[in-house]
């Protein structure tokens, strides 16, 4: 049996006794809501970061669905925020599971291309902009990228209602990646 590229930790991920370099990621719509759940809590505590998810959202609505964005937390040098678009809406409008889940793959690969240095599209204005927005957060890290652990909450498994099993199969498939993923 190989090792699996996630493994779990119990905890809370927003606690402050963690202070090792890491991108915390979770799934979110791209309506400019922090409205619920962890990212919910992200705003109260990161309120500068959710400022700039709101203003990302306003510029391009649904056409990050599937993206990845990285937003630095402001407060904390050891922390990096990262949102993966799984739905164009919160609440009552946000989508099946089923497509939910295909956005999360396509924001989960997103992500391995932009913290690899890989290809993105060109001609894309959400690209571009958001691989901007990665170098302008890159220049100010206090530790190299690579140095940065990913973790996260069992994400689309709370307000978004998928089934946890669902979501760790796509990270698993993320073979160059490895994830930390909290439990309470």
């Amino acid at each position: 049996m190989s090792a699996s590229n996630v493994k779990y930790l119990r905890g809370n991920c927003l606690a402050g006794t963690i202070s090792h370099p890491r991108i915390l990621i979770h799934s979110c719509n791209c309506n400019g809501s922090w409205g619920g759940g962890i990212a919910y809590q992200l705003g109260v505590k990161y309120p500068k970061a959710e400022k700039d998810y709101i203003e990302i959202c306003e510029k391009f609505g649904s056409r990050l669905l599937g993206k990845f964005v990285l937003i630095p937390s402001y407060s904390d040098s050891t922390l990096l925020i990262g949102c993966l678009f799984t739905a164009s809406f919160g609440g009552p409008n946000q989508g099946s599971g089923k497509t939910i889940l295909e956005n999360t793959q396509l924001a989960l690969e997103d992500m391995r291309v932009k913290l690899k240095g890989g290809k993105l599209n060109p001609g894309s204005d959400v690209d571009g902009f958001t691989s901007q927005m990665m170098e302008k957060v890159k220049a100010k890290l206090r530790y190299r990228l690579d140095e940065y652990a990913l973790e996260m909450p069992q994400i689309n498994s709370g307000i978004f209602g998928v089934p946890w099993p669902q979501t760790e199969k796509l990270l698993k498939e993320q073979h160059s990646l490895s994830f930390a993923v909290y439990v309470l």
